[in-house]
């Protein structure tokens, strides 16, 4: 509407009508200002803490001069369970309800013009209702009774004068909408200066810009108005009366005023825009006896000064910009949450508005649901609902998929491509994930064949050590041996978890199975090598069995370069991942013949020698358990082979 069509619409109290709103704008922080003081007032009263926030930069953004009131929370004390002494109590009460009483004011002179008469009424009782509903305050004493009555933000709680709050705010809002003067790159302004326009071309720039990111969502609506020296910019973010941000610009300085009721998105934001120098002042809410953690909202003020028009113009620009990442954006951690932790998820997020694509898409297109109906096709046996993408690719694997997924959905959608489209390309995705499978279960084998490698290379340097120290390096060795026997079987049973929910991936967890056999005896043999069977006198270990040892280890550092190269090799690749792999596979199978020679020589050494039974059957048993090592490795560089020679060369 235009400014004449207003003034007939209301008459000559159409022209008072914008500096109510001003008003009521400014009254609305200072409620929300007072509601924070309670809660962090009582907070602090329940745990003092010599570093809690005053709520000074709160309390001069908002126009209140009364610096009394930094104290408030330092001085708050608690009585007894659920009461408390905070200073200045009934004044803020005051503070309050005149702050409501602003905000009305312009709702009221419209009643019948923009606003239907009998809604106003009923805001006008409803507002009574509550104020009378807080009990007198003598000597400044507040229940967390009252507290909570008066800050809770949960329709489902009962009214409450934060309720009232917001929904006077709202209205508030659409009414600057309606009466504005004209359209600036989108933003409905008034009473604004020529000084004004390119500040807030620059911040429509940055929303304009992200905009299309929201889709279908409501939010972003932005209003601009002039009150006195200061422009104030608001944009309702979304749908959430608590969710707002107003930006005062003053000159090169701007003050932003940020309220959230979730303190992750509020660290998100901040993250957002740190780039451009924003200093914030902190904010620290605590639980309150009698408040639910949910009735909590955050107001936080961060402010910069330009060096430079320009400078602050990209503020206002790079601000703008961010603006539409924060609809949904717990929502949407919550749905990622489902599928990889919460800190991931946060990490996706923060990733997905830095590369200005947002998690909208991926929320219109059913959020966590549009991945398990992909990962229901490419997976044989059946979901469990929220069972974690990363525990079946891979936290980094996982993370890589769902960047694709924020991608996909976020562009397909803004480009206008059908969703059919949209999922079959996330479905290819997941399979070529599931089909790289193969190469992250080789590199787990890879994994465990190292720790058969550190094994092998301990046992055999207990064997070596002679005399009355090397009781204790045996026995160091021991222990050693069960924990990397322990780490092994860590591995194992990853990998079972894996093939078991992988097509095509069973042949390695049979491959893993049969080497985990020799870390077993490995182990095994590195607990006998730690018995000293005449209670601590030194024995000499016969030649032929360190000797034994040190082709069990050659095996091992055989079997690791095996699965190392067998990543690389493919139908149409290089030739030398090939001939190391072969090269491998094959020296597999010459130690393991030679170690059924050297137990042979460890026999009769052993027959020959004037040792006692006892030794006679501990080196026999370690020799044993090395041999059955060595047969394990070979078995499963076999299967190996025949895999990649088989499956992989000539699939």
């Amino acid at each position: 509407m235009t400014k004449t069509r207003i003034v007939e619409a209301l008459g000559e109290n159409g022209l008072v009508l914008p500096a109510l709103l001003n008003a009521a704008i400014l009254a609305n922080e200072r409620a929300k200002y007072v509601l924070a003081l309670f809660q962090v007032a009582a907070g602090n009263a329940e745990n003092p803490s010599a570093g809690a926030p005053n709520l000074r930069a709160e309390r001069e953004a908002c126009g209140i001069t009364d610096g009394r009131l930094d104290r408030v929370v330092a001085r708050s004390e608690a009585l007894g369970p659920g009461v408390y002494h905070i200073p200045e109590a009934a004044h803020l009460i005051a503070i309050l309800s005149a702050s409501l009483e602003t905000m009305f004011a312009p709702l009221a002179l419209t009643a019948g013009g923009f606003f239907d008469e009998t809604a106003v009424d009923v805001r006008m009782e409803r507002k009574k209702r509550l104020l009378d509903a807080i009990p007198p305050i003598d000597g400044d004493i507040v229940s967390g009774e009252t507290i909570a009555a008066l800050t809770s933000g949960r329709p489902a709680a009962g009214d409450g004068i934060h309720l009232l709050v917001m929904d006077l705010h709202k209205e508030i809002s659409r009414l600057q909408a309606l009466i504005a003067e004209e359209e600036i790159a989108g933003a409905r302004a008034y009473g604004i200066t020529t000084a004004d326009r390119p500040l807030i071309e620059a911040f429509m720039a940055g929303v304009q810009r992200t905009a299309p990111m929201k889709f279908d969502h409501p939010g972003l609506v932005t209003t601009a108005a002039r009150s006195g020296d200061t422009l104030l910019i608001q944009n309702d973010i979304g749908a959430t009366e608590a969710h707002v941000i107003v930006l005062r610009v003053s000159g090169l300085t701007a003050a932003l005023t940020y309220t959230d009721v979730h303190a992750q998105r509020l660290r998100f934001f901040q993250n957002a825009v740190a780039t451009t120098g924003i200093v914030w002042e902190d904010l620290h809410s605590r639980q309150v006896s009698g408040l639910g953690k949910e009735d909590l909202f955050y107001v936080t003020v961060g402010r910069i000064a330009a060096a430079d028009d320009a400078g602050l113009r990209a503020f206002l620009e790079r601000l703008g910009s961010r603006i539409v990442f924060l609809i949904d954006w717990n929502r949407a951690r919550k749905r990622l949450g489902l599928l990889v932790p919460n800190a991931l998820a946060v990490d996706l997020l923060n990733w997905a508005a830095e590369h200005n694509l947002g998690h909208r898409g991926f929320l219109q297109l059913g959020g966590e649901r549009l991945i398990y109906d992909a990962l229901e096709q490419a997976v044989r046996t059946p979901l469990r609902y929220g069972e974690k993408l990363h525990e079946m690719l891979g936290a980094e694997a996982a993370c890589d998929y769902l960047r694709f997924v924020l991608e996909t959905a976020a562009k397909g959608l803004r480009d206008g491509r059908s969703e059919m489209l949209i999922r079959d390309q996330i479905r290819a995705e997941l399979f070529n994930h599931f089909h790289s499978a193969e190469q992250r279960l080789l590199a787990e084998g890879g994994r465990h064949a190292a720790i058969i490698v550190r094994l092998a290379n301990g046992l055999r340097g207990a064997l070596q050590q002679g005399g009355a120290s090397g009781s204790n390096r045996r026995a160091e060795s021991a222990q050693l041996a069960k924990q990397l026997e322990s780490e092994a079987d860590e591995v194992v049973k990853s990998i079972r978890a894996t093939a078991q929910r992988i097509a095509g991936t069973e042949i390695f967890r049979r491959i893993v199975e049969i080497a985990d056999d020799a870390a077993d005896h490995l182990e095994d043999a590195a607990f006998l090598a730690a018995v000293s069977p005449d209670g601590g006198v030194v024995y000499q270990v016969p030649a032929p069995l360190a000797g034994l040892a040190d082709l069990v280890l050659e095996g091992a550092q055989s079997l690791r370069r095996a699965m190392a190269a067998a990543p690389e090799v493919h139908r149409g690749g290089s030739r030398e991942p090939m001939c190391n792999f072969l090269e491998a596979a094959d020296r597999l199978v010459t130690v393991e013949h030679q170690t059924d020679a050297r137990e042979r020589d460890v026999t009769v050494a052993l027959i020959a020698s004037p040792i006692d039974s006892r030794q006679l059957h501990l080196f026999g048993e370690i020799a044993r358990h090395l041999e059955e090592a060595a047969d394990a490795m070979l078995r499963a560089g076999l299967m190996l082979r025949d895999h990649i020679m088989g499956n992989v060369m000539f699939e």
